[in-house]
């Protein structure tokens, strides 16, 4: 058993708290009480954006999370696979996680990316670029930022729906009310991708559909831009329902339409 990327993400983030919150001069019973209380802390809402509570002792216990890769079960270090994951060996699995999933096990990978690279355009001639140039090109803007007229010329109703519509006019209402973080969970939602191109909104052409299928959630095909919308009728109900399509987006429950 393991979990996403998404859910790894979160385990990191108490991992990182946790860290913080000691010192080398911490004493024992100290350092014990931060991580009971860590493990009793609620996490399904509050770190996964779920909508029922648990805390990450039973999170941890429902999923029968071992020292294991997420993706291949196969333990990260010697029987990984027979060590459970609890609050105290978070810290160790999060770093092996990462240690594998950036470094270990993709270096096959990046070397034949590099070499294949480097037959089309040599790397020597890329160095002229600063790396946030080679970034904005290569994986786009780290800032989202888009205007109402941007919105309304690059998203496009389609299937039924009309500029006219109410749900797409609360869409476009909505993301214009988004925060940063929730621009981000939009955009790789309904693209597969965090960020947008380097000439923004244009290069993506993303089409509201209506939702034609037995779930009252909104669902996604990221290899063509498309979000399938059911019919909200105010904003409060559609910005709830797109809260739960992207968390449930991390498990890839609701991220491509049936």
């Amino acid at each position: 058993a393991g979990a996403t990327g998404g859910v790894v993400a979160a385990y990191a983030a108490v991992a990182a708290e946790l860290a913080a919150g000691g010192s080398p001069s911490e004493p024992a019973a100290a350092r014990a009480a931060r991580y009971e209380a860590a493990a009793n802390a609620e996490f399904a809402v509050a770190r996964m954006g779920l909508g029922a509570p648990l805390s990450l002792r039973d999170w941890l216990s429902a999923s029968g999370a071992t020292l294991s890769c997420p993706v291949t079960g196969a333990p990260l270090v010697e029987g990984g696979d027979e060590r459970e994951l609890d609050v105290h060996s978070l810290p160790e699995y999060v770093h092996l996680v990462a240690q594998l999933w950036l470094a270990d096990g993709v270096l096959a990978q990046a070397a034949a990316w590099r070499e294949g690279f480097d037959e089309v355009t040599p790397l020597s001639r890329l160095a002229v670029f600063a790396l946030r140039e080679l970034q904005t090109t290569l994986c786009g803007t780290m800032r989202i930022d888009w205007t109402e007229a941007e919105l309304s010329r690059h998203i496009h109703p389609a299937g039924g729906y009309s500029k006219h519509s109410k749900v797409y006019q609360l869409l476009i209402d909505e993301l214009q009310a988004m925060e940063h973080a929730e621009r981000r969970a939009f955009l790789n939602f309904v693209t597969a991708c965090p960020h947008l191109p380097p000439v923004g909104l244009a290069s993506l052409e993303i089409e509201v559909l209506p939702q034609h299928n037995s779930t009252a959630l909104p669902t996604a095909q990221t290899c063509g831009n498309k979000l399938y919308l059911p019919e909200y009728g105010d904003a409060a109900s559609l910005r709830a329902g797109l809260a739960e399509a992207f968390a449930n987006a991390e498990f890839g429950g609701l991220h491509e339409r049936a």
